[in-house]
């Protein structure tokens, strides 16, 4: 770093910090004087108070920052060039821009900033903020039980999962009374063994018949019941059947022929069926194997006392699953078990938690202000509910670009407070700052403005949140060049 950019951020140091530190004090007595009845209705203590503020700190913070930079800047730049030593820098050859270079690096510092808070560290603050105050109407109770959401309900449109959950612990991701329901995926098949089967009374009757269902490829432990009967519908009786089997003849005896290795196919069904052997003299197949793919509409069922995030994946307690062979199926499958895991959900405690913060939101009759879910949250929604309404969308969208373009605020007031203070060396030091102050004010409220607008669909939810950028910066590079 050179000596001269050292020098320029040293001048920039103390005024910053004052106006930082300022507008901080100023904005929590504001805050603090405006809530303080229902602080003291809530049982708030000194310490806990302290607590508060600091869980609000990040969200003050993408307010404040921006403004403390822009009047930082005023004063340090301005006192720079009453004492004429801007027109000394640029008179030993040093432009304007290179002079503003740690003024910007200072802006894209800041910008990076209020993106980590806006996706790392504002989001969960919510969620402190409300166990917090909890605590003070309620100190006996754990931190675990204060944050207990009831009857969370979201549908996973792109996986087809459905999930109803009777209690969600936003700290712990306890669950209770959970349940999904879901469509098996294209590749799941039911599979039916039986060490002979014998054509009676209209139907087959197995022997040591077992049905298997594959929840998807590859199931390590399909769900399994013994099977005795089946009905001519599954597989024709054999005067139908046998005529369709491919396999040889071999001639066992002069009265009895044996046809072994017996393969049938059902076109219709796409049903799958082979023998070792059939003996026509008893009717009898053997070693009887059959595969077919599962039915429109088969689905599976989870339903639990309680399920737990442990390993990465979803563990049920005290679960129960029914399987549905189709949608019309009437005697699903039906499995208990102690415990379950279920790595194929996807849904992680984060997504759960970004359905809730979402779902509260969309449900607000009135346009809402300011953006306050992170673009992973948005995405999350986004990508689990592919045909969102109209309005829904558009909020979304203008939320997840408001949260992109948010940021850029600090770099966008650099580029506005240079060329009114550096000019304000030849004009009243107060034209430079009310100039700069008023269109940073102007800067905010196109900025609300344009999220509202995005919200109601009257403009495009990118051009809605990045038209203030746009504007101000291309306004700051033009009054920059003008500068002589």
């Amino acid at each position: 770093m050179r000596l001269l950019d050292r020098y320029l951020l040293r001048e920039l140091l103390l005024p910053l910090s004052v106006c930082l530190g300022g507008f901080l004090v100023f904005w929590i007595a504001f805050d603090l004087f405006n809530d303080l009845r229902t602080f003291q209705e809530e049982h708030a203590t000194l310490r806990g108070l302290v607590q508060l503020y600091g869980i609000r700190l990040p969200d003050l913070l993408m307010t404040i920052l921006p403004v403390g930079e822009l009047l930082g800047l005023l004063y340090a730049l301005t006192q720079l060039a009453r004492h004429n030593e801007i027109t000394a820098i640029r008179a030993a050859g040093v432009s304007l821009w290179r002079i503003a270079l740690p003024y910007f690096a200072v802006g894209i510092l800041f910008s990076g900033c209020l993106y980590w808070l806006n996706e790392e560290v504002a989001p969960h603050a919510v969620e402190r903020e409300q166990q917090l105050r909890l605590s003070w109407l309620d100190p006996q109770a754990g931190e675990a039980a204060r944050l207990w959401q009831t009857n969370v309900n979201f549908q996973n449109s792109t996986d087809r999962r459905a999930w109803s959950i009777g209690r969600f612990n936003l700290a712990t991701y306890e669950m209770g009374q959970p349940r999904v329901d879901m469509y098996l995926p294209p590749e799941a098949f039911r599979e039916l063994t039986a060490s002979t089967a014998r054509w009676t009374n209209g139907a087959w009757s197995l022997t040591n018949g077992l049905e298997l269902l594959h929840r998807y490829g590859g199931d390590p432990a399909p769900a399994s019941r013994i099977q005795r009967r089946l009905v001519a519908g599954e597989l024709p009786p054999p005067s139908e059947s046998l005529a369709h089997w491919e396999g040889s003849d071999v001639l066992v005896s002069n009265v009895l022929v044996l046809r072994t290795n017996l393969r049938f196919t059902n076109g219709v069904s796409r049903q799958g069926w082979k023998a070792s052997e059939f003996a026509p003299a008893t009717g009898d197949l053997k070693d009887l194997v059959s595969a077919e793919p599962i039915g429109t509409g088969a689905r599976r069922l989870l339903m639990a006392e309680r399920a737990v995030w442990t390993n990465g994946m979803w563990r049920f307690l005290n679960a129960r699953e029914f399987l549905y062979r189709s949608g019309t199926d009437d005697l699903p499958f039906d499995q208990t078990f102690a415990e379950l895991d279920l790595p194929e959900l996807t849904e992680t405690p984060e997504i759960i938690r970004s359905e809730v913060r979402v779902s509260s939101l969309l449900s607000q009759a009135k346009v809402i202000r300011k953006p306050s879910l992170s673009v992973a949250e948005v995405r999350d929604y986004q990508r689990l509910h592919p045909h969102l309404s109209d309005r829904d969308r558009a909020l979304l969208d203008t939320v997840l670009q408001a949260r992109l373009a948010g940021p850029w605020t600090c770099l966008v007031v650099v580029l506005i407070a240079i060329p009114f203070s550096v000019a304000s060396g030849r004009r009243n030091v107060f034209y430079g700052v009310a100039g700069s102050i008023g269109l940073a004010f102007g800067y905010f409220v196109l900025q609300r403005v344009g999220f509202a607008l995005g919200q109601s669909q009257t403009a495009p939810a990118w051009l809605a949140a990045w038209l203030p950028n746009f504007f101000f910066g291309l306004l700051g590079l033009v009054l920059i060049a003008r500068v002589r």
